[in-house]
Formats: C-alpha cells, sequence, structure tokens
C-alpha cells in the first residue's frame, strides 16, 4: 500500500482524517472533504456506522471497549446501524451549516433538535465517591449522541466566536482559533499548496 497523505491516518484498518480542529465537534464535521463544493463529499471518511465508532474511538470520545461492545451489536443489527450512520451524516451537514452562517432554512432548528433528543437520553449515575456523573445508554445512538452533546457545548460556549473557515482551494475545514493568528486547517496541507502556488506564480 502507497503511503498515506500527510493529513490522513490508517487507523484499526480504517483510513481516517486527522484531528486539526482543536475540537472534537470540528474533526467530525472534518471527516468529509472539500465542503467548498455543493452535493455529496469528494471523499467520504465516515464510510460506515463500524468507521464512525472507530473514528470516535480514535478521537478519544468513546473508550475502546465501548467501541468493541457497539461494533458487535452493530452486526446483529445492521439496519439500524445504516440508519444511524444516515443520521449522523445528516447531522454533520446541518451543524457545518449553522457554524459556517452558510445554514439553509430550518437547519439550525434540526440541530437543536438532535441535540436536545440526546440530553434527554442522558442518565445521572452516582459514583463510588458520592458525586454523580451524565452518562449516555451504549447503545447505536451514543457515538451521535455524545457529539451533538459537545456540539450543544460549542454552540453555547466561548469557543464558538473562534471557529475558523480554512479558506484553502477545495477544502473547508472548520478549525479553532483563539489567538486569531491560524489561517490554515493545517500547514502541511492547505498551507502549503497556497506556498506553491504563490511562488509558481511569482515565477511566471
Amino acid at each position: 500500500m502507497s503511503a498515506l497523505p500527510s493529513h490522513l491516518e490508517l487507523v484499526q484498518g480504517v483510513v481516517l482524517p486527522k484531528p486539526v480542529g482543536a475540537d472534537p465537534v470540528l474533526d467530525f464535521v472534518n471527516t468529509r472533504s472539500d465542503w467548498t463544493a455543493p452535493g455529496p463529499a469528494r471523499t467520504e471518511w465516515l464510510t460506515s456506522y463500524e468507521a464512525f465508532l472507530i473514528w470516535s474511538s480514535y478521537t478519544g470520545l468513546l473508550p475502546p471497549a465501548t467501541v468493541f461492545r457497539l461494533i458487535e451489536q452493530a452486526s446483529g443489527k445492521p439496519t439500524e446501524a445504516a440508519r444511524r450512520l444516515t443520521a449522523a451524516l445528516e447531522f454533520r451537514a446541518e451543524l457545518y451549516g449553522v457554524l459556517t452562517g452558510r445554514a439553509g432554512g430550518g437547519s439550525f432548528e434540526s440541530v437543536a433538535r438532535v441535540i436536545e433528543k440526546a440530553s434527554g437520553r442522558r442518565q445521572l449515575v452516582p459514583a463510588d465517591d458520592g458525586a454523580a456523573s451524565w452518562e449516555l445508554p451504549e447503545d447505536l445512538a451514543q457515538p451521535l449522541d455524545h457529539v451533538s452533546l459537545l456540539a450543544g457545548d460549542l454552540l453555547t460556549g466561548p469557543s464558538r466566536a473562534h471557529v475558523r473557515l480554512c479558506p484553502g482551494e477545495s477544502c473547508g475545514w472548520l478549525f479553532l482559533d483563539p489567538r486569531g493568528r491560524r489561517r490554515w486547517c493545517s500547514m502541511a496541507t492547505c498551507g502549503n499548496r497556497a506556498k506553491v502556488r504563490a511562488h509558481a506564480a511569482r515565477a511566471r
């Protein structure tokens, strides 16, 4: 197998984009290429429900043991797993529109419904030390529930003001830029391509 581009990594047999968004929600949005073009992605990395689970483990959203059990669940419920993946991809597209200000009619409401549904599924669980924590049921809805709750935190928190759009050609990925100094999703990809194009233009 030929070497992968620098922005990709092989994880448990699945090719995934390396996290560059500085926030797991933005890295979720960045699991497809070329947001600048309408219609289907030129490259889609969440090609299956299992790939979505592996991405969730790779980015630290779900522990490996949970991912293993959910993969087993999905193998026994392929139709539901496919439906959950479709819901995740639809949420990703609507969320991108909301985060970039390019949302179509009803996008914010669609995003809000998914987040609110996930919030309603949380359970308050006691810990041995007397404290408590919120947990989601370990079922096929968990990966989207988890990322949608984080999306709710991003949309309502201070980081929302620091979400930036990569201006790279055929890119459109998102990243956090709290210091106002970052231009590209990655200097190794979009930044370097821009430098090469600028150099070629000067050389003409």
